[in-house]
């Protein structure tokens, strides 16, 4: 461990336990960039002048994209709240050079393949009727109907699982990225995945724990899949079916799928944000928008037509 690390650790202690240990490691991440810059310039990095922060920013305009700029400045001003400091950041120079890199180099954000229903059928009729496959189709199915991200997948339990006589299931999302107070949310299951979970539930017979495991010798372990396991598994499933997508996809594509096929069938988003626990009507939008314009038009079109 460095001394910047070392630093970061100590800085970031008190901090353990009241957010994601993910999210630690990622202010982590940038603010390691942040102290290396500022030491090869001998300027201070906690507290950090506005003229320092704004410097740095014109010079990463180069070499980053504005949205990897402006995730750095968010863990500037995190490590400034932990210890009870004015955030540089807000000051007008900051806001300037921001301005500045985003008029340098203008561009719109990546946006991940969505796997819509549509593929999802694709993936589900290549699964093998292998103890791994089983295990896919549930998870990618499980992951279309709750809109849910794969960090949210990987804490589902089993005895967060309610299965109705009427065919299909209920699960409760106990917490997510949105939700750091743990209040949950509840999703609702189709009868086609509820069947699949079902036949999960057979070969991985479970009463509690990790919903989805990993896989040992061909047989089902005690530990939960984890995210990079979860984005490797979409990825496989997607090539097994010979889609050509694995590069677009990731652990939140079925929640993006699932989204932007809400939209095409009319919901609005009030019901998509309910469906998929979001907070802002414009983060669904940017979701959506990308692969869900096409089939919009297209729906405008008949419309207009008959």
């Amino acid at each position: 461990m460095n001394e910047a690390q070392g630093e970061l650790v100590n800085l970031f202690a008190p901090c353990l336990g009241a957010y994601s240990p993910r999210t630690l490691r990622g202010y982590m991440a940038d603010l390691a960039v942040f102290i290396e810059w500022c030491r090869r310039a001998r300027w201070t990095w906690l507290p950090a002048d506005p003229l320092t922060i704004a410097s740095f920013v014109d010079d990463q305009v180069s070499r980053y994209c504005i949205s990897t700029i402006k995730r750095r400045l968010c863990a500037i001003a995190f490590a400034h709240r932990v210890r009870d400091l004015p955030s540089p950041v807000d000051a007008q120079a900051v806001r300037l050079a921001v301005r500045r890199a985003s008029r340098t180099k203008p561009s719109r954000p990546k946006q991940v393949g969505g796997l819509t229903n549509a593929i999802r059928l694709k993936i589900l009729n290549a699964c093998p009727k292998t103890l791994a496959g089983v295990r896919d189709a549930a998870l990618i199915s499980v992951g279309y109907d709750t809109l849910c991200r794969s960090s949210e997948i990987a804490a589902m339990r089993v005895e967060h699982v309610t299965i109705g006589s009427d065919g299909t299931a209920m699960i409760i999302i106990p917490r997510s990225k949105s939700d750091a107070a743990g209040n949950g949310r509840v999703a609702y299951l189709s009868p086609e995945t509820t069947t699949l979970l079902k036949r999960w539930l057979e070969e991985a017979p479970r009463r509690k724990g990790p919903l989805f495991r990993s896989l040992h010798l061909g047989r089902v372990s005690d530990q939960s899949l984890d995210t990079s396991s979860i984005r490797r598994l979409i990825k496989r499933a997607t090539k097994r079916a010979g889609l050509d997508l694995s590069s677009r996809l990731s652990g939140h594509s079925m929640r993006i799928g699932a989204a932007q096929d809400m939209l095409v069938a009319g919901f609005d988003a009030i019901a998509i944000m309910q469906a998929g626990g979001w907070k802002s009507a414009n983060v669904v939008l940017r979701y959506v928008e990308n692969a869900a314009t096409k089939e919009l038009h297209e729906k405008r079109w008949r419309s207009l037509n008959n």
